[in-house]
């Protein structure tokens, strides 16, 4: 029983020690991929406002173009007014025309609607874009930060992992299981040393009989 004991003192030290490397990096891992994450959907929403502004353009110009087309419709419609010679004619190229003009004017107006909307949306794509740059500066930043803790502590890591598997090789199954049940519930801590009648996790003093 001796044996084991001493062996889950030293099994705990070295897990104090990864735990003392994890707490080094502290929340820069998660901060990283939130930040990852938030850059990402930055970029979706910015990708798709430009879409929908190019959209907005293209059917806008579509429009113009008709406009022109009808203006140049509506001026040989009026030549052709001078040049009727029946009632039924005359009535008919009016008919044209007054047809050609309000659709001409809807084409008009729904190009001004076009036009504000692609511009507002011109407005936000700006502000996202500045907004994204100063996320991906933020991204790099931390990325950068992390990637140099992770090098500083990788291979000393890499070490007390391969003590720790051979020392766990040492223990039976159960005894491992308990020890890392109490571990994670106790916050690392789950085996002591009495230390001069108190315990030397918490420091708390432990009666002769319990010692």
């Amino acid at each position: 029983m001796q044996k084991v004991l001493e062996t889950l003192i030293h099994l705990q030290k070295i897990d104090k020690q990864l735990q003392h490397l994890e707490a080094e990096r502290g929340d820069l891992p998660q901060k990283v991929e939130e930040l990852k994450s938030q850059v990402n959907d930055a970029k979706k929403d910015v990708n798709n406002k430009i879409e929908k502004k190019e959209s907005l353009t293209s059917e806008k110009a579509s429009l113009d173009n008709d406009v022109v087309l009808l203006s140049e419709q509506l001026k040989k419609y009026k030549v052709q007014l001078y040049q009727v010679k029946t009632n039924k004619e005359y009535d008919a190229i009016t008919l044209e025309i007054e047809t050609n003009e309000k659709s001409k004017e809807e084409k008009e107006f729904r190009s001004l609607e076009l036009e504000e909307s692609a511009g507002r949306l011109g407005e936000e794509i700006k502000e996202d874009q500045t907004q994204l740059e100063a996320l991906e500066a933020s991204f790099e930043e931390n990325k950068k930060e992390l990637e140099q803790k992770l090098e500083k502590t990788q291979e000393q890591q890499g070490e007390l992992e391969v003590k720790r598997s051979a020392i766990t090789q040492e223990l039976k199954r159960p005894i491992l299981a308990a020890y890392d049940r109490i571990r994670v519930a106790r916050g690392g801590a789950a085996v002591s040393q009495l230390v001069n009648g108190a315990c030397d996790e918490c420091s708390s003093r432990v009666p002769p009989q319990k010692a």
